[in-house]
């Protein structure tokens, strides 16, 4: 069954309009396609849906700071989640001009696996993603992303992953994907814990032996 034999999960469509911006951007005769533009794109309420489609650009190689400064995205849509309010970021973040083509690539590859995930995946315990339990997840993806905030190479793939996973499942209202999410985020969170761990006692080991 292809997805126009069935109805189109809220991922598909939400993603579908994000393809259908990023195109138009690049049809534009300057080409720039900005945070402010993703939000725009997805609209101000859409706070999962935004909070995944960063947790996939946070997988794109970018310039130096592009990961922090999408991980400082990622939280402040969690806060503006948590409290009920419309997306909003400071000035400089929402100019951040973001890898348009590269961003159009990913979204072609996500539409076609949340079409595939279209298949098997469909509302069950729904009550694990109900709307008053958000600010829950809210603070478990600020946890999760604080890590991401430091620059050090390597730790963002697996928790950006499970940060993916989580809210795939949370916008089709799937337990199974859901919990699926959450471990492979926390196996993320431990493996960015490792890492500081290991900085900081390389960095020590450094200054000892200079003093």
């Amino acid at each position: 069954m292809t997805s126009t034999e069935r109805d189109l999960t809220p991922v598909e469509v939400q993603i579908g309009g994000l393809l259908e911006a990023l195109k138009a951007s690049q049809e534009r005769p300057d080409p720039r396609f900005t945070v402010a533009s993703l939000i725009a794109a997805l609209g101000v309420h859409s706070h999962i849906v935004v909070i995944l489609v960063f947790s996939v650009l946070n997988m794109v190689p970018g310039p130096p700071g592009y990961g922090g400064t999408i991980a400082i995205a990622i939280i402040g849509f969690s806060i503006a989640m948590m409290l009920n309010a419309p997306l909003t970021l400071p000035g400089w973040v929402r100019r951040r001009k973001l890898p348009a083509r590269a961003l159009m690539r990913v979204a072609e590859l996500f539409a076609r696996m949340a079409a595939a995930m279209g298949r098997f995946s469909r509302p069950r315990f729904t009550f694990v993603s109900a709307r008053a339990l958000q600010p829950v997840l809210a603070l478990f993806i600020i946890a999760v992303s604080l890590p991401m905030m430091l620059p050090i190479p390597l730790i963002n793939a697996i928790p950006n992953t499970g940060i993916c996973i989580l809210c795939l499942g949370w916008i089709n209202r799937d337990a199974f994907v859901i919990i699926a999410g959450i471990i492979v985020a926390l196996l993320g969170l431990s493996v960015a814990a490792a890492a500081i761990w290991g900085v900081w006692h390389l960095a020590n080991a450094a200054v000892g032996a200079v003093q």
